[in-house]
């Protein structure tokens, strides 16, 4: 039965509700996606480097009979579901990763999970992470506390970056010894690392790793729930600058993740806040991983990276163009291609690109973008210059 709100139960209840729909239907996703795992799906690209599998589309499938039949008013916003802003236009909405973690569900790796998330006035206030591989539900609602398999779960109290135990791949943190205040100190990193965005926050929730960082465009979906449970187990995930998500927008993108309990949060910030990171508004997965981060000794010391000075003019291109489809990077029709401006810094290139992204209000497939330059090519003989 619907619950309706506020009209005859107050909020706290219907959530309560709400939450015992959603570990219900994650629980049986799960299965689901764990028999597909188990004998293998078919996989094909929905665009580059971005893979989706059969199982991907019929969990989907499943948690969207199962929960809009229970709560039929309430929006829909899902990973796997064209999106129309009409599904998402009303007080409640469900916010949908059917498989978090396609990469590791084809490699057969036990890092992927589904991520239900409801929003109330695009606040979440319940929402779930279950791993089918590991039997691992995570949950939590909004002031009721957050738990691991009925677990009252808490993140850690670490005051410091040294040793901290962290989740994130070891470019992020790659060493510029020019830049002294962007080399991190020692951490232990995550090997391997967790495929699934939601399933390392919700690691980070549960104590078991002190921190998880992403630099990189990730979806509502990846973090509705994962945010949710963190913030209840008395940690914190925030963009790179410290600020709050803000869900359900016009693009369901947001700006990187910086996610750890609440001593360590403000310490990562000061370390990432100067990191030139992709654009919110871009598509999820279109760029690739910001640069001028700094890494642990421990792993990227053999990397021997060549560092561009600090006062270096590293060029970013500001261009635009209508996308053949708005999931991926192919252009309409590349000598329409607009160029909007070079410049030497992500800071000019970003006001360059948000006061030209005002113009793709009325045409959704009409993008523009920062290219920055990691190498100059020289085409006769081949060769890289570093810039």
């Amino acid at each position: 039965m619907e619950c309706r709100l506020p009209e005859s139960k107050n909020i706290a209840e219907c959530i309560h509700e709400d939450l015992i729909l959603l570990r219900a239907v994650a629980k049986e996703a799960g299965e689901l996606a764990l028999t597909w795992f188990q004998k293998g799906a078919k996989r094909w690209d929905k665009s580059p480097d971005n893979p989706v599998t059969q199982a991907d589309i019929e969990v989907n499938d499943r948690i969207a009979l199962r929960l809009l039949s229970e709560r039929p008013t309430y929006g829909w916003l899902s990973e796997e579901t064209k999106d129309d802003a009409e599904n998402r236009d009303m007080s409640r909405v469900f916010v949908v990763d059917p498989i978090d973690g396609t990469k590791a569900f084809i490699a057969g790796e036990p890092y992927f999970c589904v991520s239900i998330a409801l929003l109330y006035n695009d606040i979440p206030v319940a929402g779930v992470i279950y791993n089918p591989s590991t039997d691992e539900m995570f949950e939590a609602s909004q002031n009721g506390g957050a738990r691991l398999n009925g677990e009252t779960i808490t993140a850690s109290v670490t005051s410091k970056i040294e040793d901290c135990r962290m989740i994130g791949h070891p470019v992020q943190f790659q060493r510029y010894e020019e830049m002294p205040e962007w080399i991190w100190p020692d951490m232990h990193l995550a090997d391997p690392i967790p495929n699934a965005v939601a399933y390392r926050i919700a690691l980070v929730a549960a104590g078991k790793w002190d921190a998880a960082i992403a630099l990189g465009n990730k979806c509502d979906w990846d973090l509705a729930a994962a945010t949710l449970i963190l913030k209840e187990a008395g940690g914190n995930c925030t963009d790179h600058l410290g600020k709050e998500y803000h869900f359900n927008g016009r693009i369901p993108v947001q700006r990187c993740v910086v996610a750890a309990g609440k001593k360590l949060h403000p310490l990562l910030i000061d370390k990432v806040r100067v990191a030139p990171v992709p654009d919110p508004k871009q598509e999820c997965g279109a760029v690739a991983a910001p640069q001028n981060n700094v890494s642990s000794k421990k792993k990227m010391d053999s990397m021997n990276t060549k560092s561009p000075s600090a006062k270096a003019q590293l060029l970013h291109l500001v261009i635009g163009g209508e996308l053949k489809d708005v999931t991926g990077v192919e252009f309409e029709d590349l000598s329409k291609i607009e160029f909007v401006g070079a410049y030497g810094s992500h800071d000019e290139a970003y006001n360059a690109w948000k006061s030209a992204a005002q113009r793709t209000v009325d045409n959704a497939e009409m993008r523009f973008f920062i290219l920055h330059a990691h190498r100059l090519l020289d085409p006769e003989t081949g060769h890289s210059h570093d810039v």
